[in-house]
């Protein structure tokens, strides 16, 4: 099931680089982000853009083409995980790693995705870092993800990504945010 439309577009232009010298101390409970976003399985490449909003007790994430067509919307909740297609197809699991294997033949992790996408380890597991003298913080492993951070940015006084890779289990997901929103936008 092709899920994402083809071609990862340019960047405008990219914020100031600014070097991380470990994790965040606090986490971003709320955020709101605007970016694009580039999987790699096995032989399928495909990307969108991504518009996503998360809250401790939701994430709501859609996936456009670059013409703005929705082509996905995934919602995690109390519930479980629900995926809407650009057909309006509605397809549900407990999860959403469950959900995108069971459709897409890989597993999505976003429950750790959401802590590591502002600079933080997901609770309750083991984890590495890896950094180095030019740009501080480079790479987090956890629960058998790489996940790899090539720029950071400042928004708000937080220090987050702009650009990371997140892989593992036969998956590259590559994650390039254009906007940042944090706490208190609802």
């Amino acid at each position: 099931m092709l899920l994402f439309a083809a071609g990862l577009a340019g960047c405008a232009s990219a914020p100031p680089q600014v070097a991380v010298s470990g994790l965040n101390r606090v986490v971003q409970e709320k955020f709101e982000l605007d970016g694009r976003m580039a999987v790699h399985y096995r032989n399928d490449n495909s990307s969108a853009s991504i518009h996503w909003q998360h809250r401790p007790e939701i994430d709501n994430l859609t996936l456009s083409s670059p013409l703005g067509q929705t082509l996905t919307v995934l919602t995690r909740d109390a519930a479980g995980a629900t995926l809407v297609d650009s057909g309006q197809k509605t397809y549900r699991a407990q999860n959403v790693a469950e959900l995108t294997e069971r459709l897409m033949g890989w597993q999505l992790p976003l429950e750790s995705l959401a802590y590591w996408i502002v600079g933080h380890a997901a609770p309750g597991e083991p984890y590495q870092v890896h950094q180095d003298a030019e740009q501080g913080l480079t790479r987090l492993l956890q629960s058998g993800w790489v996940v790899t951070y090539s720029r950071w940015q400042q928004v708000d006084g937080v220090n987050l990504p702009n650009r990371l890779t997140v892989a593992g289990r036969g998956v590259e997901v590559k994650l390039v945010v254009g906007s940042w929103k944090l706490a208190g936008t609802e």
